[in-house]
């Protein structure tokens, strides 16, 4: 499920209604993408990475909700989602039925569930520093879209409780952390990995505060004496940390999220900073900026990303249009790169 992008002029527009049939309910997105970076290794040549392209993903949302015979609420859905190379994940998006109960949700499924895959420095782009360097330069030690376990990615049972006019807590339980199924009738049985058993805990809500958004996950992934997936290299907890906040003044947005990446191996573990300003020039147009920093264990020196976009709300359609002047992304000096990314998006 993508990041969820903090309210601005642009954010309007991906709030567009799907086609109603009873109670169900279609909707989708389209997004068309063009990156070119011009990358430097560490002694300043050009790389092979350097380069530009094309790239497109699609997604196709089916939810239904309703009453149960007994007069609670319940909501059910799946998406369909090609990003490339999801041949075997094409329904592993947005899958939940949920149960209703005032203000209590109770949730089976995946990738649903509040969960630790959010920002809110980066505003209208939803683009991330890693997005940015990801296929750029070699493997960047920015921190990952979602850290830690995130078991909101494997199957789970999960529980969000709303306290009106303050936020919500949740909580899930993955009893595998993977996302693995059978080949055949995958609702009757399941498929043994190196993974154990994952929980998050996580808060979102304005805390009361007009203006103000806030979040903060914790995940755990054990490593269990016995496991297939503890080793002589491989032996600490997988965990997860993430907290964010963001503050909007009316034309002027600011948001700060921090993220900790608890690695399984020995001295791997990567702590990153983030930072952003928005300014609506108009309803319909925003910049924003964007720096963020990045340490991992065992590199040499932290990765930087200084980052600039503007969005451009046409109503059905959204444009939007990010630079950034990456150094030292793999924690080595001088592998840096600059990057352009352009995208068209598009909500029915």
């Amino acid at each position: 499920m993508k990041k969820l992008l903090l309210t601005t002029a642009l954010i309007g527009s991906t709030l567009v209604a799907g086609n109603a049939i009873a109670q169900t309910t279609v909707s989708g997105n389209l997004n068309i993408a063009y990156k070119a970076s011009e990358a430097k290794g560490a002694a300043g040549a050009s790389t092979t990475n350097s380069g530009n392209g094309f790239g497109n993903e699609q997604q196709i949302n089916i939810q239904n909700k309703g009453k149960l015979n007994n007069g609670m609420d319940y909501a059910a859905g799946f998406s369909i989602e090609n990003d490339g190379g999801q041949s075997s994940t094409l329904f592993n998006e947005n899958v939940y039925i949920d149960f209703i109960s005032g203000n209590t949700t109770v949730t089976i499924g995946m990738d649903h569930i509040q969960n630790i895959d959010r920002m809110v420095s980066t505003f209208i782009s939803g683009i991330e520093a890693v997005d940015m360097a990801t296929g750029v330069n070699g493997t960047s030690i920015f921190a990952a879209n979602a850290v830690g376990a995130n078991p909101a990615q494997a199957y789970h049972v999960g529980v969000t409780q709303t306290v009106p006019g303050f936020g919500k807590f949740s909580a899930l339980y993955a009893p595998s952390n993977n996302a693995t199924q059978g080949a055949t009738d995958s609702d009757k049985g399941f498929v043994e990995t190196d993974n154990e058993s994952a929980y998050e805990v996580g808060f979102t809500g304005d805390l009361g505060v007009k203006g103000l958004t806030t979040h903060a996950f914790y995940n755990k992934q054990k490593a269990t004496a016995g496991s297939k997936a503890v080793t002589a290299a491989n032996v600490n907890d997988l965990e997860g940390k993430n907290y964010g906040m963001a503050y909007n003044f009316g034309t002027i947005s600011a948001g700060y999220d921090y993220k900790k990446n608890g690695a399984q191996t020995v001295n791997a573990d990567t702590t990153q900073h983030s930072y952003g300003i928005a300014y609506t020039v108009t309803p319909n147009l925003t910049l924003v900026g964007n720096y963020t920093k990045a340490e991992k264990q065992g590199t040499a020196v932290d990765a930087k990303s200084k980052q600039v976009s503007i969005g451009y709300n046409l109503g059905p359609v959204v444009l939007v249009g990010s630079y950034a002047d990456q150094s030292d992304i793999t924690g080595i000096s001088g592998v840096d790169a600059k990057i352009i990314y352009l995208t068209a998006r598009t909500f029915f």
